[in-house]
């Protein structure tokens, strides 16, 4: 089992927002330089593909949306829920850096690399990419790229959907924001997606003894943020999410021993936020917290028990 648990505070005298919105004509992103502005005036080349590019393209996964922007390569081990690795420009996977909402993701792989296997894209509400090295505003992690993950939600309403595809999969959400008074905003997602998916190494072949059964993944995932406005140039917020995921994998095995094959993800992010907007000056100061706990076991015995 390993576990995993960061607090993070961080103030900027830019307003690095996760509330990346389309306040003008031009497209207004923050990655690029930790403060809001039009997509024209970077000098980076950047990419934004918004919730409605993901739902047009049916992409049911933060990899399955990542492959489509130009310069980066994904790796994986399988299907859905399997380990992978991002590439950009032909760069290590560990020069590549991953935000959730401008913090930097908790969630890496084996390599110290970010591992969006396991990222809900119910979460997903829009995704901005600089492509090329940005190693001087977020040092050396930044060397092929950001990848800036965004989950909060700029349309208010419900929604509710639900998908059915091959390999068993289906998938439901249900996800609502609600202005309450003139000053408040709450946002409430709950996702349920799981796939019976397929036997990931072929013919079964690991070790002495044949595996061949299908390598599935199960997602549960809730999410709630609460956003106020104070005054005119004050105003703050608190979100968090968490997901339950269970993934099957082949694993090397032998007669006689545990047949570790089944990775379980527990994980949980909170942050708060409190942002001036003056006429001359913007200033944002952040606190996060995320935890998680990962297991390998054999469902024969449960995860506490390998004997």
């Amino acid at each position: 089992m390993i576990k995993k648990a960061s607090l993070l505070t961080a103030c900027s005298v830019t307003a690095f927002s996760a509330w990346a919105q389309d306040t003008s004509p031009d497209t207004l992103v923050v990655t690029a330089n930790r403060f809001e502005q039009p997509r024209s005036t970077v000098l980076a080349p950047t990419t934004v593909v918004t919730r409605q590019d993901i739902d047009r393209w049916q992409s049911t996964s933060v990899n399955d949306v990542l492959r489509r922007l130009p310069g980066v390569d994904i790796t994986q081990n399988g299907g859905s829920g399997q380990l992978s690795s991002i590439f950009i420009r032909g760069t290590n996977a560990s020069h590549v850096l991953v935000l959730i909402d401008g913090v930097r993701l908790n969630l890496a792989g084996v390599s110290g690399s970010a591992d969006l296997s396991q990222f809900p894209i119910a979460l997903v509400q829009r995704v901005e990419y600089i492509r090329g090295p940005r190693s001087a505003v977020y040092g050396s992690d930044a060397i092929g790229g950001v990848v800036n993950i965004i989950t909060t939600r700029d349309e208010p309403g419900t929604e509710i959907s639900a998908g059915w595809g091959s390999n068993s999969y289906q998938n439901y959400d249900v996800s609502t924001q609600q202005q309450l008074g003139d000053k408040t905003r709450v946002t409430l997602l709950g996702d349920y997606a799981h796939t019976h998916g397929y036997d990931v190494v072929a013919y079964g072949n690991t070790g002495t003894q044949s595996q061949t059964d299908n390598d599935g993944f199960l997602s549960k995932t809730l999410y709630g943020a609460l956003e106020h406005n104070f005054t005119d140039a004050w105003s703050g917020f608190v979100r968090g999410y968490g997901y339950d995921n269970r993934t099957n994998y082949d694993a090397y095995y032998s007669p006689g021993s545990p047949l570790l094959d089944t990775r379980k993800l527990y994980s949980q992010s909170w942050d708060a936020g409190l942002r001036y907007n003056g006429e001359l000056i913007k200033s944002q100061l952040i606190t996060s917290y995320s935890h998680s706990k990962d297991y390998n076991y054999d469902p024969h015995y449960g995860r506490y028990d390998s004997s």
